[in-house]
């Protein structure tokens, strides 16, 4: 036999967008009770959330996910939360937000609220895009964090692609690289 893989169909029209490298040469944790955000870009014609991706370095663990409308370059108001929990492992985890109708334009914020359980997320420290954050509590500052959180996100720019989409959003470029091939 060869080894099981787990397979997601979906449209040429959706498109997974990070910062990181897929690298993580550190663990990151806020702290309970805590918050993390990573800032993204979808296109003015707006974008439907497909998934949230994460990796973590150790198994186990739960936490909020959240999504922030972006207030003057910073995370604003929170838009969804939603608690995942059980299941989570050490690499990467995946949760499907097809269901939630949830459409994105212009920048948005996507990150999580930690639990005393929260296992640390990936950090990519070999580089810095300045788009990940932390916030100590409801009130406190965000503050940037040296590195990118690897957290990502799927959208699925749908019609709009065929309609000015752009680089941001070519149908099939599953992996944003800016060409179609095997690896999509």
């Amino acid at each position: 036999q060869s080894n099981i893989i787990e397979l997601t169909p979906q449209a040429q029209t959706v498109h997974e967008d990070f910062h990181d490298d897929g690298t993580a040469e550190e663990g990151f944790n806020a702290g309970s009770g805590n918050f993390t955000a990573v800032r993204y870009t979808a296109i003015d014609e707006g974008e439907s959330v497909v998934r949230f991706k994460h990796y973590q370095i150790e198994d186990g663990g739960a936490l909020y996910l959240k999504l922030y409308n972006d207030d003057n370059g910073m995370p604003g108001d929170e838009f969804f939360s939603q608690v995942i929990a059980g299941g989570l492992v050490e690499g990467w985890n995946m949760q499907d937000l097809s269901s939630e109708t949830l459409v994105v334009s212009g920048d948005f914020w996507v990150g999580t609220k930690e639990f005393s359980s929260t296992s640390p997320f990936g950090l990519d420290t070999d580089s810095n895009m300045g788009v990940s954050y932390s916030r100590v509590g409801s009130t406190g500052d965000w503050t940037s964090i040296e590195g990118n959180l690897m957290m990502r996100i799927f959208l699925d720019c749908g019609e709009n692609c065929e309609n000015g989409g752009g680089s941001e959003c070519t149908a099939g470029d599953i992996n944003a690289d800016g060409i179609i091939n095997i690896l999509d």
